[in-house]
């Protein structure tokens, strides 16, 4: 019940943040810890923040791949991305298995819904297309640039770029893991006082 209620909160908040406001900086997403940040998940994250360990992938999720990607979870993802670009969000969701996991800036959620996996792809504001694929074990590693996307608002990100872990099996996506770019999870460097030139 407590997980319930939790995940219920989470994607309501995700579900505001794509709909909500919050400019756009380098890197993507946007929940430091719940609840979600202002500028809403796979939103660029400021640097000088760096990235909350609550929130990144879990350990056993991979990092880089080198083999060749599984052509059917491609096009699997590519239908889902095109799904997304065209703002069909009920076609996008029906991508995803129920249940299945997903991380974007987020604890990872359980997804025991058709409500649930509806609102984690309503939370995207952005489009993407996919720019490389590989493979490491049964993960499809993803390098997305962000799109607009119809019906959302990317806040200007268009052209950024961001990558994913995702998990195809049975020609549905049954996990799938925001992929953060090194410089993210770094806090950047401490801002100066121009008044005395002291961190």
């Amino acid at each position: 019940m407590v997980r319930r209620t939790s995940l219920t909160v989470v994607l309501s908040l995700l579900a505001a943040a794509a709909a909500g406001c919050g400019a756009a900086h380098h890197g993507a997403t946007g929940v430091a810890q719940p609840p979600v940040d202002a500028s809403g998940p796979m939103m660029p994250q400021t640097q000088s923040r760096g990235i909350d360990p609550a929130i990144l992938p879990p350990k056993r999720i991979p990092r880089h791949g080198s083999d060749r990607a599984d052509p059917h979870a491609v096009l699997v993802i590519r239908h889902w991305l095109r799904a997304l670009r065209a703002g069909d969000i009920p076609r996008a969701a029906s991508y995803f298995a129920i249940p299945s996991r997903f991380q974007n800036g987020t604890p990872v959620l359980h997804l025991d819904s058709a409500t649930e996996v509806l609102a984690v792809n309503v939370s995207f504001p952005c489009g993407a297309v996919a720019t490389r694929f590989t493979a490491a074990g049964v993960f499809t590693l993803v390098r997305f640039r962000l799109t607009e996307r119809a019906n959302g608002d990317c806040h200007g990100a268009q052209g950024h770029t961001t990558g994913g872990a995702i998990r195809v099996a049975h020609g549905r996506i049954r996990e799938w893991y925001r992929l953060y770019d090194p410089e993210e999870e770094k806090p950047g460097p401490a801002a100066i006082d121009p008044g005395n030139q002291e961190a």
